[in-house]
């Protein structure tokens, strides 16, 4: 059982649990968390992209277009890339042909992790942090509209356990794939996309035209970090547009290795969950995690400056580990 802990604005923790499936991937995610977690101390959780979609005033489209900014302006300062759009509309309206172009200039600055771009592997800690800020930042506003309706505040939420400093990473086992699911239902854990670039699901629903070939990747790796689902259920879709899409690009849609969709590995456990996005309304801040005896807390906020500073200093000492 993994337990998550949520801070609100008065220092009070409630919890929720993770119950974890009986499979082979489940296991394999175990296995990941518990050195993930026993091999912590390098590691940085990114609090600031934690909760996405849940509508507060502790992380708002101010706060996160700061970040974009404060982002930008450290890129065009530090590097011979220059991101020269004015993505401050983000602030009032949803755009996703805008932030299509953003997340852009994320695969190209970030690179892949098998193949890293030079502007991330050529500059300093700030320079850095701002290039995966692009990224956190982009995602964090696609989750704050619904794309529906282009105005009306999203009803869906999503949880990310995502970490900076993780070197240990495994292959999906090729047989796992099969498991996947375009299905998702509220409570639903499953595996961190922990790569650059979309999947191709991502690159269709965002209609992204500009992506490149290689910026789509199936799910490859497990690296002990999930996601967490709260809201009404949904299911991707299979129709002819998409996979006359997919065949466009030379992709078979009934090949298994694509990786289609999530891989769940377990469900929340507990009726707190139920009351999302209340819960998160209030309790906006991650504060722990506890896994077979191991216990991690988080004591800072994600506007602290001290955080920006410690997340500064990982970057720092970031080496291509691919």
């Amino acid at each position: 059982m993994v337990k998550l802990g949520f801070r609100n604005q008065h220092n009070k923790v409630k919890y929720l649990e993770i119950k974890e499936y009986d499979n082979n991937l489940s296991a394999l995610w175990n296995k990941q968390l518990s050195h993930l977690l026993t091999t912590h101390r390098e590691k940085i959780f990114q609090k600031n992209f934690s909760l996405l979609g849940f509508h507060n005033n502790d992380r708002t489209r101010d706060h996160i277009c700061n970040d974009l900014e404060r982002s930008i302006d450290a890129i065009n300062k530090n590097s011979d890339y220059q991101i020269k759009e004015d993505f401050s509309s983000l602030r009032t309206l949803y755009d996703q042909d805008l932030l299509n172009v953003l997340h852009h200039h994320f695969e190209i600055t970030q690179g892949q992790l098998w193949n890293p771009g030079s502007v991330l592997a050529n500059a300093n800690g700030e320079t850095r942090l701002a290039v995966c800020l692009l990224n956190h930042c982009c995602h964090e506003l696609e989750a704050w509209y619904d794309t529906s309706s282009k105005t009306r505040p999203n009803t869906n939420g999503y949880f990310y356990y995502n970490l900076l400093g993780i070197t240990d990473r495994i292959e999906i086992p090729l047989e796992e794939k099969k498991n996947f699911t375009r299905k998702m239902s509220d409570g639903m854990v499953y595996l961190h996309y922990a790569q650059t670039g979309k999947t191709w699901y991502e690159a269709y629903l965002d209609g992204d035209d500009v992506v490149e070939d290689a910026g789509i990747s199936e799910h490859r790796i497990i690296t002990g970090e999930f996601n967490c689902y709260f809201g009404p259920g949904y299911e991707l879709p299979m129709d002819s547009k998409f996979t006359e899409w997919l065949e466009a690009r030379g992709i078979d849609p009934a090949d298994e290795q694509l990786a289609l969709g999530f891989a769940p590995i377990g469900k929340i456990d507990d009726i707190n969950y139920k009351t999302a996005p209340g819960f998160f309304e209030e309790y906006t801040d991650f504060y722990s995690i506890k896994f077979n005896d191991i216990e991690i807390t988080y004591d800072y906020r994600h506007n602290d400056e001290d955080y920006y500073k410690l997340l500064v200093s990982m970057w720092d000492k970031w080496k291509d580990n691919g």
